[in-house]
């Protein structure tokens, strides 16, 4: 029987698109496929995000200036798809929310998940990484349908089961009080944290916000800023967490079928 490969949901940055997120993990995508090709291989899809931000909405433009910000390596205000900027939600820090979360946000990623689903696990840069904490939150029994789950909120999809793992680049916890159900109780799927020692765009109290979030957390530090590290040491660290999970959950439901099987097989006296 073949093994089906491992399918990995892949969230960019703000101002970037499932396109640039794609160009710019094209070492780690490279990595994954070679490394996990005896486990059936990997699948990495991309969608970008359902909010076509303006150009005003962009953290390095203000009224003065009529040119778009310079591109730079990995970063959340970098594009180089000609002003097509994309997010999953916008701050609104006047009002203390995320406009955009839960809709049209989990809207269209539960609609993406349905048709091109189901996925192991998710990996995400910056607001990306925020989006894939709180997808693998909410896919947890606790919080799939209410009382954990806000009445107004959309329900996941039948289809998609909890995610064996989450990874985060420069990953963030939504920090207005309305999304604590998100955190509390804690995430249990494994999150695999990426810390920048140099990362100006999002600082290490934010990352480990998140990270304190999390009851099944690993943390990897590097030397660089706001980007996805693409040295060896971090890129077998990811496929080492990936592995790790996969089989753990193999197991699980090795044993849980082994489990119920030993139940029908019971003779019960009547």
């Amino acid at each position: 029987m073949t093994t089906r490969p491992i399918k990995i949901l892949m969230l960019h940055g703000y101002t970037q698109s499932g396109t640039l997120f794609h160009a710019k993990t094209k070492a780690l995508e490279k990595h994954l496929q070679k490394s996990l090709a005896t486990l059936g291989g990997v699948q990495l899809v991309y969608p970008t995000g359902p909010i076509q931000l303006r150009i005003g909405d962009l953290p390095t433009w203000n009224s003065t200036t009529t040119t778009t910000p310079a591109p730079s390596e990995q970063s959340e205000t970098a594009s180089e798809e000609g002003g097509e900027y994309f997010a999953w939600w916008r701050k609104n820090e006047a009002l203390e929310t995320y406009t955009g979360l839960p809709s049209p946000c989990l809207d269209y990623l539960y609609d993406f998940i349905s048709k091109q689903g189901p996925f192991d696990g998710v990996i995400g840069f910056s607001q990306g990484a925020a989006a894939g904490g709180i997808l693998a939150s909410l896919l947890e029994p606790v919080r799939r349908s209410p009382p954990g789950l806000p009445s107004d909120w959309p329900k996941p999809p039948e289809s998609q089961p909890q995610l064996a793992f989450a990874v985060c680049y420069s990953g963030f916890r939504a920090p207005y009080k309305q999304y604590d159900f998100i955190y509390e109780p804690k995430i249990e799927t494994p999150v695999m944290h990426f810390i920048g020692n140099l990362d100006t765009v999002v600082d290490e109290e934010r990352n480990l916000a998140l990270v304190r979030a999390c009851r099944k957390e690993k943390v990897v530090y590097h030397p660089g800023g706001h980007y996805l590290p693409g040295g060896k040491m971090f890129l077998g660290a990811v496929t080492r967490f990936i592995v790790e999970c996969v089989e753990a959950r193999k197991q699980a439901e090795a044993g849980k079928k082994e489990e119920e099987e030993s139940v029908e097989d019971m003779n019960v006296p009547f």
